[in-house]
């Protein structure tokens, strides 16, 4: 008797376990597909010669040992941007697009090869060149995704999404591929998720002369850093 009633009591449970699986499962998929890539050409499909459509190549410093790829889509697999690095340098590839306010992810897939794992930035996603930017890869990697969760707070604002190889004011070696580039509008961030505020980090940057001596200093200090390492004096450059 006690069986039976056990058997009685878990059966319901179980199926409104399930239902609720099916639900949030439906919710969660319902989501996603109504998701928006607002990226133009984010799965580097189009573009002609070695120009993805949408896409500009950038770096810090103009050196020919520095090189940008477009890989087109072939034999089933996807398109995408790679970044190769002979000497130190920070290199990116670029799209600019106008965001209202909100939450919202940017991130791509990410692979390297021979960027040395002790470098202060490997392969990342950021927008602009400020902290907000994702979790990097370094050294021999396959392929993971690395993206970041931020907010903006006012309206018709411009952003840039890179996709680098180094970061601000910290260069490295080697090469980085890129593909799936997404940017997302969200209601909601994962649970656990860092979510940085994008309005806040250009505040900083964008704050009185006085406030910015001490960076723009820093900036000079490491200018100078860099042409010595790549072996030029500033007042060789150009």
């Amino acid at each position: 008797m006690d069986v039976a009633l056990g058997i009685k009591t878990i059966r319901p449970i179980a199926l409104l376990a399930c239902v609720v699986a099916t639900v949030l499962g439906t919710l969660l998929w319902v989501q996603v597909a109504a998701a928006q890539n607002l990226l133009v050409n984010g799965d580097f499909s189009k573009g002609s010669d070695n120009a993805p459509a949408a896409w500009q190549s950038e770096t810090w410093i103009d050196l020919p040992t520095t090189n940008f790829t477009w890989i087109p889509p072939s034999s089933g697999d996807p398109g995408q941007l790679e970044i190769s690095n002979d000497k130190l340098n920070d290199a990116r590839w670029m799209q600019s697009t106008t965001l209202e306010p909100g939450l919202y992810y940017a991130g791509a897939e990410i692979s390297t090869q021979g960027v040395p794992p002790q470098s202060w930035a490997g392969a990342l996603v950021s927008v602009g060149d400020q902290s907000v930017a994702s979790l990097d890869v370094k050294g021999n990697s396959t392929w993971s995704e690395r993206g970041v969760f931020f907010t903006v707070d006012r309206p018709h604002f411009k952003v840039d999404v890179k996709l680098r190889l180094a970061g601000f004011k910290n260069f490295a070696t080697g090469q980085a591929f890129f593909r799936n580039a997404v940017l997302y509008k969200l209601d909601s961030p994962p649970r656990g998720a860092m979510v940085l505020d994008l309005d806040a980090d250009t505040k900083l940057w964008a704050g009185s002369p006085w406030t910015l001596l001490p960076v723009w200093l820093l900036l000079a200090v490491t200018l100078v850093i860099g042409w010595r390492m790549l072996g030029v004096r500033p007042d060789q450059r150009n």
